[in-house]
């Protein structure tokens, strides 16, 4: 009985500590942090990844986002939902096309460069990828310029799309599916060009398609944790106090329920809900600045001028259609289970195989997963 009581108080221990400190272990990009990596290896057997403590934090996280869900449509009551495109749309362009100019300079200025790239090379599109191509520059400093003149939107979307295009060269396809949200701020941009706004039906619904890329990026990459725990462990390792003493595998699986839940909220929250969860992230990532430093602040730029716009905007038809027809309480908390398990499920089999497929489209052979050293010396 005294074992029982003393794993249960540890489990708990555990999951206070992981939401205590969730910025220092919730990178959504670790690989900025971890080292270079070879993209090729394989992902942790699916035998592994499904461990005990991963059920358990299905079962917990998915009852939390459902209760979640359950309460937000009881408020929604109260909170009425904003309409995409009212005046809340004029300050929200400011923020993305401000931010996205700040970021701009920022590439061109060199600022954030990962710390194992050589002094001739600069950042490209984000902190990992780096070139030492002088007109890359060049063209990073005209996007700065051009993304706040709303009639050279397209130029700039077309820039954004270019520096993208570098890194799926660079790194492959699906290397780049954790950087989706740049595909997002593209379309933004482009279509806020003035006579698209006006003509095309589609650019009504901006906001959607920039929260939409950025829950996709952020929960790809709490998938990672999962499948990829070495590469988070390997920052782990280099900020060992993060984790008090707790087993390194057991802190960055909850991590990455934590990251998963808030960003899929994204996707289904109202009015309120939506917009805790963006504070939530951009408070894990603010907060997680001062302890990895410049790098970490230019790099995730782009992903909190998006979610400054989801909390400004709130709930759009983005929410709407992934949360379903359900109206009231107990009717919403079900379909928002369902869907979270489904999207978790889905997601993951999409890693599996898109990282098979793109292990094979570059000529090399498809292995099983052999556990990583890290893994191995770190299991609780």
């Amino acid at each position: 009985m005294t074992d029982v009581l003393s794993r249960a108080r540890r489990r708990y221990g555990l999951a206070i500590l992981v939401f205590a400190l969730l910025p220092g272990i919730a990178q959504a990009h670790v690989k900025w942090f971890c080292g270079p990596i070879d993209a090729s290896i394989p992902p942790a057997a699916l035998q592994q990844v499904l461990s005990p403590l991963f059920f358990a934090c299905l079962a917990g996280f998915a009852t939390l986002v459902a209760s979640g869900s359950s309460f937000d449509a009881l408020l929604a009551r109260y909170v009425p939902a904003s309409r995409e495109g009212d005046r809340r749309g004029v300050v929200v362009d400011i923020v993305i096309r401000v931010g996205l100019a700040v970021y701009a300079v920022c590439l061109w200025r060199d600022l954030a460069v990962v710390l194992w790239a050589d002094d001739a090379t600069g950042s490209v599109l984000t902190p990992e990828m780096v070139d030492r191509a002088h007109w890359i520059g060049l063209l990073q400093l005209a996007i700065a310029g051009m993304v706040l003149v709303p009639r050279l939107s397209l130029l700039a979307a077309f820039g954004l799309l270019t520096l993208f295009a570098i890194g799926v060269a660079r790194f492959g396809a699906f290397y780049m599916i954790d950087y989706t949200f740049f595909v997002g701020l593209a379309a933004y941009v482009a279509l806020g060009q003035p006579a698209l706004r006006r003509h095309l039906r589609l650019a009504s619904g901006r906001v959607s398609i920039l929260t939409a890329s950025l829950s996709l990026s952020l929960m790809w990459t709490a998938v990672e944790k999962f499948l990829f725990p070495q590469w988070t462990i390997a920052v782990l390792l280099h900020h060992p106090a993060i984790t008090a003493g707790f087993p390194f595998t057991s802190v960055t699986t909850i991590a990455g329920f934590v990251e998963f839940s808030l960003s899929f909220y994204l996707l289904v929250g109202r009015a309120v809900l939506v917009r805790v969860a963006a504070v939530l992230l951009a408070g894990v990532f603010v907060m997680a600045m001062p302890e990895f430093g410049m790098v970490d602040i230019v790099g995730h730029i782009p992903v909190l001028i998006i979610l400054v716009a989801t909390l400004l905007q709130g709930e759009t038809r983005l929410q709407q259609a992934f949360r379903g027809p359900a109206s009231g309480s107990w009717a919403t908390g079900g379909a928002v289970l369902v869907r979270y398990v489904a999207t978790l499920t889905v997601l993951m089999s999409l890693y599996y195989g898109l990282h098979a497929a793109s292990v094979w489209a570059e000529g090399k052979p498809v292995t099983p997963n052999q556990q990583s050293p890290a893994i191995i010396r770190h299991r609780s």
